[in-house]
């Protein structure tokens, strides 16, 4: 029966895939608050043109034959995640019941084993990869996610979120190399990664790495070892870090090296996150992501709402903007990708997030909105210029055509995948029959699918 199922899914994607037609990116303008890379524009204008921003600002000429649609909402370019594990997101979140030195510790469980690992691995060799990908990447963009790192390389998701370690063609982007076990490397592995940055052929080297408790004595060793390796050099930027010190962050700056921080997740699994503070004092250049909504937030959107949380009760560390930019610029600039990704400003690409300013009566600034919004807030999410997500009568109107309905945080939202930025793959498979197909699997391991969004807890 398992095995019909997976035929019949597999099925689907293959008419899906062959129906597609390609679509011309549509022009539109949106008028709303901008947040630039340095300041917040009221009353502005984005054109979207072929795929990418054509203009920005207060004072934007918009054709006579291009819609322009009034958001009255907040207008920023759309997450960018260098750190996930996107087919793990399927799983609801896991509670262990302490605190651990180090990643490798809780790896090694019994209840991680039981009830994430071997599912997830039995899941994978039973061809749900693709369904898991397609999940995430939905996720992904109800927390305003238009950029991810962190899949399995299987080039079974395109026309959702843009995968950085596996760009499309004809994107203009180049892949970032995304690993998890850096120090596993063979020294083939590690020529080839060495000299695809230096070739520009790959524009990133993303390395998770000091994983663990602060003082955790193997969390700490591994910047040594990864020094030894060659390793610290421009376009390489570390994953967590918690186990990394002042002096260690000092020499990253030198070699421009940068970090991507994650602190529900290290928080959750290790009771502290990584020294932000002497990461910002030494110069090196921060970046926000959500690990995975096994134990971290279920996107950007949540993250930067605890990271703002966090900042607060450490005397502010980072402002508003601070923040944001981590989750939009910064991440840009890890990934290689500043000239295309992560901003407003024209020629861009047209990667956008439209946020609802939130209950009527309140007075913040963008700034703030962004690092506290839910994902009911949501009200647009465009890639490469096509509306695909958020609140059903624009998307409708935007897209052109039939939307899929799906509720988020008690909020009518909906799906337009059809034609999704250009790309000839399954994106118009179903929503629902993408959550049915997981959802019975799920069933077969006693897990339930994890929800889209915990709606801010």
């Amino acid at each position: 029966m398992r095995a019909l199922k997976r035929f019949a899914f597999s099925l689907l994607l293959s008419i899906a895939s062959c129906a597609r037609a390609q679509q011309a990116p549509p022009t539109y303008a949106l008028h709303g608050t901008l947040v630039m890379p340095d300041a917040i524009v009221e009353d502005g204008t984005v054109l979207v043109r072929d795929g990418a921003i054509a203009a920005s600002g207060a004072h934007v000429n918009v054709p006579a034959s291009v819609p322009v649609i009034d958001t009255h909402g907040i207008i920023a370019p759309g997450f960018v995640d260098l750190h996930n594990h996107l087919t793990w997101n399927v799983f609801p979140r896991w509670k262990p019941a302490g605190e651990f030195g180090n990643r490798y510790d809780w790896q090694q469980k019994q209840m991680y084993q039981a009830t994430v690992a071997t599912p997830h691995a039995d899941m994978v060799a039973d061809g749900f990869e693709c369904a898991m990908e397609r999940y995430a990447e939905i996720k992904a963009l109800t927390e305003g996610e238009t950029s991810v790192a962190g899949s399995l390389l299987l080039p079974c998701s395109d026309g959702l979120a843009r995968n950085l370690d596996l760009p499309e063609a004809g994107s203009g982007l180049k892949p970032a190399i995304y690993n998890v076990f850096p120090l596993q490397m063979t020294e083939e592995q590690l020529g080839a990664a060495q000299a695809a940055l230096r070739d520009k052929t790959a524009t990133a080297l993303l390395l998770h790495l000091a994983e663990g408790a602060p003082n955790d004595a193997s969390a700490t060793r591994e910047f040594a070892m990864l020094k030894a390796r060659g390793l610290l050099e421009p376009g390489v930027s570390l994953i967590h870090g918690v186990g990394l010190k002042p002096a260690n962050f000092a020499e990253m700056a030198e070699h421009h090296v940068g970090l991507v921080w994650s602190p529900r997740s290290n928080i959750e699994l290790y009771g502290d996150t990584a020294d932000v503070a002497a990461a910002k004092a030494a110069g090196v250049v921060i970046a926000l992501a959500p690990d995975w909504s096994i134990t971290g937030s279920d996107g950007t959107l949540g993250e930067l709402t605890w990271a703002s949380l966090w900042s607060e009760a450490h005397g502010r560390l980072f402002s508003d903007r601070d923040l944001v930019r981590m989750a939009t610029v910064n991440a840009a600039e890890l990934a290689g990708e500043s000239g295309k990704l992560g901003s407003l400003e024209p020629g861009h690409l047209a990667d956008l997030l439209v946020l609802t300013p939130g209950p009527a009566g309140e007075r913040h600034d963008a700034w703030w909105i962004l690092t506290h919004a839910i994902a009911a807030q949501v009200e647009l999410v465009t890639v490469a210029g096509e509306p695909v997500y958020g609140d059903a009568g624009l998307l409708k109107g935007l897209s052109g055509g039939a939307v899929e309905a799906l509720e988020v945080c008690g909020a009518g939202k909906a799906l337009a995948l059809h034609g999704a930025h250009g790309r000839a793959d399954a994106a118009d498979t179903p929503w629902a029959a993408t959550s049915l197909s997981l959802t019975g699997e799920m069933a077969h391991y006693g897990r339930r699918l994890a929800p889209l969004s915990e709606c801010g807890n």
